[in-house]
């Protein structure tokens, strides 16, 4: 007979199923990964440009070339490639990041070799049709203008500011009058300068067909294969890096205030990384945190709360975000870094460590589930110059941390003293 009174037992993941890529590099010198897995007969081809918003010289240049590569090409239009994706059941999928833009392709295998010649010239040959431009910025616009009136919203784009000044890529906030100002020629230019495949790495992951690395040659081997040393060279920004900083916005009818709190630190490339994601993820990182516990569960000032750390690949930084009734936010403030003091302070109970593992162990095993999933853990490491053993130190420094390690990596790098604070609302 089931015992459905005793919980069953929880073991810690140790090992990773890793699918290791195949690395081919085509004639142009663009790395091609071939990613073989499951059970179905669909693959995902996945294109990774270094080409997001940091090598832009224009406010929003990156994000509008990336969302307007299926405006047109030379030889269709919109309607004409939305009609063909439809068609063969196909799915084009773009991300447009800080420091890189991501085109993802989905597809069923017997459709791949008409789809993929579609997915090589919307990437290769877009041409940023004007009305289709002008209707694309119009409507981000206004979606801009909506989001000024959005307390979090305002919150997030003023706590990155703080981190890294106003000038830098990474902390400029998007002003209302910069979808006035970008030209079709701004869209042509950064597309031709970084949309190469010199530029890029390319992932293939799921029933890869034999013959992918002929087909991928076929679509991209006739592009322009790497930029000049002039094209290569990125203006100077200065970062800001020391000093606390606050702001606090008034939105008068605002019936909620959002924090954020936090500060510039490093990326997953630093070799304290692992332990202080572990260390964020007890305060903050997931439902059963301190800060969860506190200011949810016993203090009834907000339905959530979460901390985290963002990898960039020229830097990194740590938040704290939530919304709070306008009447509490102070006093929401002061529990917040109550349980910075308490997690340089107070130790992981064994239940508190053992459950936090738990959670990790396998949040971090689901997040390798099948081919698609293992590809952007991959493209991660790619991005940073990284391999395999990231994952495997990440899962070591899970198993071994301890009470002691989790509030000495506090005391390293959870100060208040250079913590940045934004608070918006009422």
């Amino acid at each position: 007979m089931i015992d459905r009174k005793s919980p069953p037992a929880t073991s810690t993941t140790t090992t990773i199923p890793y699918i290791h890529p195949k690395m081919i590099r085509l004639g142009n010198g663009m790395p091609l990964y071939l990613m073989e897995g499951g059970t179905e007969d669909f693959v995902k081809v996945e294109m990774v440009f270094y080409a997001g918003s940091y090598f832009e010289s224009r406010p929003l240049v990156s994000f509008a070339v990336s969302h307007l590569l299926r405006g047109g090409t030379g030889t269709k239009n919109r309607r004409e490639i939305n009609g063909l994706l439809d068609y063969y059941g196909a799915h084009l999928q773009v991300e447009a990041q800080n420091d890189i833009v991501s085109v993802a392709l989905f597809v069923l295998n017997k459709h791949l070799d008409p789809v993929l010649e579609l997915f090589a010239d919307i990437i290769n040959d877009p041409v940023f049709p004007e009305d289709e431009m002008h209707s694309f910025l119009k409507n981000r616009q206004q979606i801009h203008i909506i989001n000024q009136k959005k307390v979090q919203h305002l919150a997030r784009s003023y706590f990155k500011e703080l981190v890294y000044g106003e000038q830098h890529p990474y902390g400029y906030r998007v002003k209302t009058d910069d979808f006035n100002k970008v030209r079709r020629t701004d869209l042509q230019e950064f597309h031709r300068r970084w949309f190469i495949p010199g530029n890029a790495f390319c992932i293939v992951s799921g029933r890869v067909p034999r013959d992918m690395e002929k087909k991928t040659a076929k679509a991209f081997d006739n592009t322009r294969p790497v930029a000049s040393e002039q094209e290569k060279q990125l203006p100077a920004y200065s970062m800001l890096t020391s000093g606390s900083r606050k702001v606090k916005l008034e939105m008068p009818d605002s019936l909620q205030s959002a924090l954020r709190i936090g500060k510039q630190l490093f990326n997953r490339t630093h070799p304290a990384y692992h332990r202080f994601k572990i260390t964020n993820a007890l305060l903050g990182g997931y439902f059963g945190s301190r800060l969860m516990q506190n200011i949810r569960q016993d203090k009834g000032f907000t339905y959530g709360i979460n901390s985290g750390i963002i990898s960039l690949m020229r830097s990194g930084y740590f938040f704290i975000a939530t919304q709070v009734g306008t009447e509490v936010a102070q006093q929401a403030l002061g529990e917040i870094y109550s349980e910075l003091r308490n997690l340089r302070s107070i130790p992981a109970t064994h239940d508190e460590l053992e459950s936090l593992k738990n959670y990790l162990s396998g949040s971090f095993l689901r997040s390798f589930d099948g081919p698609f999933a293992q590809g952007d853990r991959f493209k991660e490491l790619l991005v940073f110059g990284l391999d395999f053993t990231h994952y495997d130190d990440y899962l070591e420094t899970l198993k071994t941390i301890t009470p002691e390690t989790i509030m000495e990596t506090a005391s390293d790098y959870l100060q208040e003293d250079g913590m940045m604070e934004v608070v918006v609302g009422r």
